[in-house]
């Protein structure tokens, strides 16, 4: 009985989750709820304040960037995921077999992970691919495909699946512990070393490891989809993790994902799904109060990505919000619903891959940016606090020309000539000190250059 639920979970995953979630398994939201109105505006609560912060945005400006597919062939290519550039999904041939693709973004070269033809669900972190394979005899297994030693490790617990993994780190979903129910477990590739997780009567599910392992996050419903809130649980040694509740509204709070600082879910508590997102280790609760239905957060760096539906009944956009600046950015803009989105953002180059409905089937796309910079932001609040200061003429216009030549060299890419005007502009500041300067004020401006410095690597 449980072997033939969780072959039967595993199929509605591959054509439901996989391909059209939100829509097909879920509705048209990631909790059942429809949206409404044009995704225009965005709010949100300080992490230090409860206050709400809002502005209105007439036209949300399109992020700039390079769209290209990663496997738009015949069959279904769903459920992408990326670290740095190398991409993973799964392909189903509609012929019976599904196979586990990865594919680098630098070189352009696709490969298959081995494996029986019966593989979906996978994630990647760094040169390993861990993924769900359905077995022979009605039972799952969680693999990991090492792509630079080709060598396949397969955790060994039967009826494991939908994996996530970071590191030696790899997190999945168990349901041979108790009959016709979900728990998180955790294997320790070096080690050898197995944790369940959970023991309780709960349905845990959708589990996500943060980059660098130290953190997992899942959701924990009291039915199979229903009375989810969302939990983590924090690494404190090898093996040993400390769990907490991250979420625990009266709505459905759930997609967890992380990295490894703050949390970012979906909660349908204000009446539609929207974006949430707070730290691992307690803080107040962030809401980016967007108009209409949004679903698939996920979060790289200060980066999170997420579809928006612009009004009942229409396609789902992919939108990226950057917490450092509170700036929303629009992605894609098409006649077709983009689903399973995912962010990645290292070394100033961020890449989202997505699933969209191709011809009769779904395909697999990936978008390249320049990460937004939050440094002219920041050398501009440093000015309005040296105009806030009521200085002479002569003093303010000193220290402003510094901050203006470090922006026009941060905008011609020139970081050795922003450093140092940021250096000059500290010693100018030092200078004044209890001349035009009080010793307070010195020290407020001192502090946000060499923070600007350290955030530019000076």
């Amino acid at each position: 009985m449980m072997k033939k639920k969780t072959n039967l979970r595993i199929l509605i995953q591959l054509t439901a989750l996989t391909v059209a979630l939100g829509f097909a398994l879920l509705g048209t939201s990631a909790s059942g709820q429809s949206g409404n109105q044009n995704p225009n505006m965005v709010g949100a609560k300080s992490l230090r304040t409860e206050s709400a912060v809002g502005s209105q945005i007439a036209t949300v400006p399109m992020l700039q960037g390079t769209f290209q597919p990663i496997n738009n062939g015949p069959g279904n290519q769903t459920n992408p995921h990326i670290d740095g550039n190398v991409v993973s999904y799964t392909n189903d041939d509609f012929q019976g077999s599904s196979t586990i693709h990865y594919r680098d973004l630098a070189t352009g070269i696709d490969n298959v992970a081995p494996g029986n033809e019966l593989d979906f669900l996978s994630d990647v972190s760094g040169s390993r691919i861990a993924f769900t394979q359905v077995e022979a005899l009605g039972s799952e297994s969680v693999v990991v495909f090492d792509t630079v030693s080709q060598t396949r490790t397969v955790i060994p617990r039967a009826h494991a699946q939908i994996p996530s993994i970071s590191g030696d780190l790899v997190a999945f979903e168990d349901w041979g512990f108790v009959a016709d129910q979900s728990e998180i477990a955790v294997y320790n590739l070096s080690s050898g070393a197995l944790t369940r997780l959970t023991n309780d009567t709960s349905f845990d599910q959708r589990v996500d490891v943060s980059p660098t392992g130290n953190a997992l996050v899942w959701e924990k419903c009291q039915t199979e989809g229903l009375g989810c809130d969302v939990y983590a649980a924090l690494q404190t040694s090898p093996g040993v993790f400390t769990t907490t509740a991250i979420s625990q509204s009266a709505g459905e709070d759930r997609q967890p994902h992380t990295n490894g600082d703050l949390v970012v879910y979906v909660s349908n508590k204000s009446g539609e799904n929207d974006i949430y997102y707070r730290p691992l280790l307690g803080g107040a609760e962030t809401h980016l109060s967007l108009p209409g239905d949004q679903r698939d957060p996920t979060i790289s760096g200060d980066l999170i990505a997420f579809e928006s539906q612009a009004q009942a009944g229409t396609e789902y956009d992919v939108f990226v919000y950057d917490i450092s600046t509170g700036e929303l950015f629009q992605v894609t803009n098409t006649p077709l619903s983009e689903t399973l989105s995912e962010v990645d953002a290292s070394d100033g180059i961020g890449h989202i891959v997505y699933a969209i409905p191709g011809a009769g089937d779904f395909d697999v796309y990936a978008f390249t940016f320049q990460v937004p910079s939050s440094t002219p932001n920041q050398i501009n609040d440093l000015i309005a606090l040296v105009q806030s200061f009521n200085l002479p003429e002569g003093t303010e216009n000193s220290l402003i020309t510094k901050l203006q030549d470090a922006l026009a060299a941060i905008e011609a890419s020139d970081t050795a000539t922003a450093c140092l005007s940021l250096t000059a502009f500290i010693n100018a500041s030092q200078a004044q000190s209890g001349k035009k300067l009080t010793a307070d004020q010195v020290n407020q401006l001192i502090n946000s250059a060499t923070q600007i410095k350290t955030n530019l690597g000076c």
